[in-house]
């Protein structure tokens, strides 16, 4: 009874000594590969996140398309106008000098104002391309990084 009692109580003792070692369940090489995937995941991160900032510059390209397109019209109505007038004062008419002037600085300030536009059309459009190239060159250095990831279950 006494032998009995014994190996329990050192049985017993011996569970809190199994209990307080510890075995990794994941290997150095294991621990490398899922450091690596982390930062492939991290990477790819990035990559959305300029993915998105190229989404919302080619937004900004379609405004400023848009106010292109309105700033060309308003050019060609005040062209329009100004071509209007000057072919109304023929020969036996009247010039009027004061709304010839005024004409002429409006198609003037219009063609201006569209000069402007286009310019910031362009520069927006070099944005987007200088972007595009980004994540071009941030999508190659991805592939080339991928390592062979197999989880064991």
């Amino acid at each position: 009874m006494r032998k009995i009692f014994f190996l329990s109580l050192l049985l017993l003792s011996c569970f809190s000594v199994f209990a307080q070692t510890y075995t990794p369940q994941v290997s150095k090489d294991s621990l490398g590969v899922l450091t690596a995937r982390v930062k492939i995941l991290k990477m790819n991160i990035d990559l959305l996140e300029m993915k998105i900032k190229e989404s919302e510059e080619e937004e900004e390209v379609e405004k400023l398309r848009l106010k292109l397109m309105e700033a060309n019209g308003n050019m060609k109505v005040s062209a329009e106008k100004t071509s209007a007038h000057g072919s109304k004062t023929g020969k036996d008419a009247e010039v009027d000098l004061k709304a010839m002037e005024k004409l002429s600085k409006q198609a003037k300030n219009d063609s201006e104002d569209a000069i402007k536009a286009l310019d910031r059309f362009n520069k927006q459009i070099a944005k987007v391309e200088k972007l595009r190239l980004e994540i071009q060159a941030e999508e190659r250095k991805i592939a080339y990084v991928k390592p062979w990831v197999a989880f064991n279950k």
